[in-house]
């Protein structure tokens, strides 16, 4: 049974139009994205409010007027003008398909707008009646993208160096040690590095200079790792890199490539010269906090300023396992003489320089600082030798230094072997008297002397430093 309430209050539909014509001509006008209807004869029969402010062009010029490219100062999104053949209405209209493509509005001021241009044609009974335009403005929403992109980057980069900014850097870090132990795979390290004597670059050029000699280290790392690595800047001119899926010994190598690099590049803004820096690696153990792993890459990288700097220095005990070398025979494989007591530095470094030619040069060092030959073998010698710290005369210091020499065949990546020359340097006080404790100050000083001469500087040396932070040679 019908209810004549519901009957009295229904809208016939020969009213429908009527009823809903003063809303929808009101959402047709105010509508935030431009529409344009059209005719089967491309005739434009409605054109919003929204089509007058993204064409500078205003109703009563458009409508009854054929639409063209021209009518819309249509262009493509390189800016190139739509010709006619290229129309995208008249392909809706031909094919009775949605066309949609992104296009730039040039209106008569000059004014350029970046839209979204879709047509709709309408199709009743098969029949092509018509299309419907709509203009989306992205301008808008291509500038807050770029805006929230400025953010980001602001938020997560170091704005001078262009890397992950500290912030960025321990959210990583905690989010890498959270993966870590979930999947119980710690096969993560850090690498913290630190450009040695940066002070000088600032205070010798000026701080300009400084800015970029911070840069081309920063592109330096970023030359080094792989996609995967975060580099950072940590402050200052300290700079970490967190290695994912990398144990210790890979994380070596890499530091020890930077290194090599570094000291061999020359920086124009130093005026060709080259920088050095200093390393601490280390393996993320399974009882590791974000701070234990980091602090622990941070005092081995103390320990290679400590030495004498332009170093690396690794923490050898990746998740807890020691690795240090058995007694008298280092991780290379090469069985050296005991260290003795008072041992203040031991390093072994790996050449393809002649025992021969190491010889005379050791012998050079010897007669410039006048030391004084204690024992000689074949393969071994010990000096003593007494240096001042040239900077402040009052620093003196006397030291028993050892020489040891190996040689033996090393495999070479093109295959077949070649022939190193391996030599352990073992600095120890000499004796105890008023200037004994400035012996662990001056031992560097003396160390980097002895590099020069024996030629040194550019081999590769690699330190690692077991958990209590004594040193022992590395490979």
């Amino acid at each position: 049974m019908t209810n004549n309430h519901d009957n009295q209050n229904a809208v016939m539909p020969e009213d429908t139009n009527k009823v809903l014509f003063p809303y929808l001509s009101t959402l047709f006008w105010y509508l935030r994205e431009g529409v344009i209807f059209v005719d089967r004869e491309y005739n434009v029969g409605a054109w919003s409010q929204a089509v007058e402010s993204i064409t500078g062009r205003d109703s009563a010029q458009a409508v009854g007027q054929t639409i063209r490219p021209s009518l819309l100062s249509l262009h493509s999104s390189r800016g190139e003008p739509i010709s006619a053949d290229d129309c995208p209405v008249a392909a809706s209209l031909q094919s009775g398909k949605i066309r949609t493509g992104d296009y730039r509005i040039i209106g008569p001021s000059g004014r350029e707008v970046k839209v979204e241009l879709t047509v709709t044609p309408v199709i009743d009974d098969n029949i092509v009646l018509g299309a419907v335009i709509l203009i989306y403005d992205s301008s808008v929403q291509l500038d807050l993208q770029r805006q929230l992109k400025d953010l980001y980057e602001t938020s997560v980069l170091d704005p001078l160096t262009q890397v992950a900014n500290r912030a960025e850097f321990e959210r990583v870090l905690s989010e890498t040690i959270v993966s870590c132990k979930k999947a119980n795979d710690f096969n993560a390290s850090i690498i913290i590095c630190d450009i040695d004597f940066f002070k000088s670059i600032n205070d010798n050029f000026n701080h300009h200079i400084g800015d970029l000699a911070l840069v081309a280290f920063a592109n330096q790392l970023q030359e080094h790792v792989r996609a995967q690595d975060l580099v950072c800047r940590y402050g200052g001119e300290e700079f970490v890199i967190l290695c994912a899926q990398c144990d210790v010994d890979s994380a070596i190598d890499r530091a020890e490539q930077i290194r090599m690099s570094l000291e061999k590049t020359a920086q124009p803004m130093l005026d060709g010269k080259c920088i050095t820096a200093s390393f601490g690696v280390t393996q993320l153990r399974g009882s590791d906090s974000a701070t234990d792993f980091f602090v622990r890459a941070d005092s081995a990288l103390l320990k290679a300023k400590e030495m004498g700097r332009n170093r690396v220095v690794a923490v050898a005990t990746p998740q807890g396992e020691a690795m240090k070398s058995v007694k008298g025979k280092s991780l290379s494989g090469v069985t050296w003489k005991p260290e003795g007591k008072r041992t203040l530095l031991s390093e072994e470094f790996v050449t393809q320089t002649p025992i021969s030619v190491l010889v005379e040069k050791l012998r050079g060092f010897i007669m410039e600082f006048d030391a004084e030959i204690r024992h000689v073998q074949s393969d071994f010698a010990s000096v003593e030798v007494e240096i001042e710290n040239r900077k402040d005369y009052s620093q003196r210091g006397r030291f028993r230094v050892s020489f040891e020499f190996c040689e033996k065949e090393s495999a070479i990546e093109t295959g077949g072997t070649r022939m190193k020359s391996y030599i352990k340097i073992v600095i120890r006080e000499a004796k105890r008297s008023w200037f004994a404790t400035n012996c662990k100050e001056l031992a560097p000083t003396l160390l980097a002397e002895i590099r020069h001469y024996l030629m040194l500087n550019d081999e590769s040396n690699k330190i690692r430093v077991d958990s209590a932070g004594s040193a022992t040679p590395g490979r």
